[in-house]
């Protein structure tokens, strides 16, 4: 991809200012999400997002889990698909919890006119954000549940995840090979928790489709 980072924790974004940011790249990528607790995999209840919990590749996922391990613990690290988006040296994540086609409510080009009476668009407005030079701060008010942008609005909380890292990492190119997840047991508290593979019913499609619809897919396939 031309950029290469450390491997590290990735942050919950908190809206700053980044107006003068405009985007330069766009890739699929596969990030990884620890969960933990008994019923935090097969259990009904909404998945929650916990502080350090999404990580730029599986060992920085296992090393989170081996300190918040206590005596019965169990943890879960599923990859998910995600968009990055980078300018300069500011490098945003996009994904999205509690679904099993992340981002597949999400068009490319805006579905209505005008937002709600509460909300203003801001001054460089586009019907499309997945183009060059587009700006950063427009990309991330797009994931926004209340935007312009959404089929059916996802949930305001614990969906939709803007993250960033203060570090540099390498990106995990996005495929369409079937997504992975472990599931994690002890052997001891003397030893590192051993991980074994279970089923990860997450698709990366509709990630896929988005960066297939952007203009950084035409030009990746122009100079390839």
């Amino acid at each position: 991809m031309g950029i290469i980072f450390k491997n590290d924790i990735l942050f919950r974004f908190k809206i700053r200012n980044l107006a003068n940011l405009k985007i330069q790249e766009m890739h699929p990528i596969k990030i990884y999400y620890c969960l933990y607790g008994r019923n935090s995999w097969h259990s009904t209840w909404t998945q929650k997002y916990y502080k350090d919990c999404m990580h730029s590749d599986l060992e920085s996922a296992k090393s989170f889990a081996e300190l918040k391990r206590v005596q019965g613990s169990v943890f879960y690290i599923k990859e998910l698909p995600a968009l990055l988006f980078i300018s300069g040296d500011t490098s945003i994540i996009v994904t999205q919890i509690n679904e099993l086609c992340p981002l597949r409510q999400y068009s490319a080009y805006a579905l209505k006119e005008n937002l709600d009476k509460e909300t203003k668009k801001i001054e460089s407005f586009k019907d499309n954000y997945l183009t060059f030079n587009s700006p950063m701060n427009g990309v991330v008010l797009s994931f926004k549940f209340n935007s312009r942008f959404w089929k059916t609005s996802p949930p305001e909380s614990n969906s939709i995840m803007v993250l960033y890292t203060t570090n540099k990492f390498e990106p995990i190119q996005l495929k369409t090979t079937k997504l992975k997840a472990w599931k994690s047991f002890s052997v001891g508290s003397d030893y590192k928790l051993l991980w074994t593979p279970v089923d990860n019913k997450v698709s990366q499609s509709s990630v896929l489709r988005l960066f297939k619809q952007s203009e950084f897919y035409n030009k990746k396939h122009i100079n390839s």
